[in-house]
């Protein structure tokens, strides 16, 4: 899933497309949406010397642009998209909220929402997402 982050009050994935208001309020959200009508949402390369793709490399490659953080205890669905550097939470296929983190850990959201909410579930890449944004934000800030 690619994403790209638009002036300040949209974010697009090839899921999502989310308006915002200038206060932060969802203004529309498409599910489904694609980036260009004319771009599928994959592609298969047949070429006969494709580089071997590792389990780890995969897991890195899907950490590089998000993953669920978990699901709260009132069943909201919290999500981290790496390049917005943002955590976009559905009820459902309802956006809720879009909380942008500002280079801020995202293990700070996580005990936010445990301590607001609290957690049912987390997500099945969670804690290395976690680990992995953790060492980012601190290699930048270092």
């Amino acid at each position: 899933m690619h994403s790209v982050k638009w002036p300040k009050n949209r974010v697009v994935t090839e899921k999502y497309r989310v308006r915002l208001s200038q206060k932060g309020h969802v203004l529309e959200h498409v599910t489904g949406w694609l980036l260009s009508p004319s771009k599928p949402m994959s592609t298969t390369n047949t070429a006969t010397q494709e580089r071997t793709v590792s389990l780890a490399d995969h897991l890195t490659n899907a950490l590089a642009r998000s993953f669920t953080l978990g699901i709260d205890a009132e069943g909201f669905t919290h999500h981290y998209f790496r390049p917005a550097d943002a955590v976009v939470v559905f009820e459902g296929r309802t956006l809720d909220h879009y909380q942008p983190l500002d280079g801020r850990p995202l293990r700070e959201w996580r005990a936010f929402v445990s301590q607001k909410r609290g957690w049912a579930s987390m997500g099945q890449l969670a804690h290395l997402g976690l680990q992995v944004d953790s060492e980012r934000k601190e290699t930048r800030r270092a």
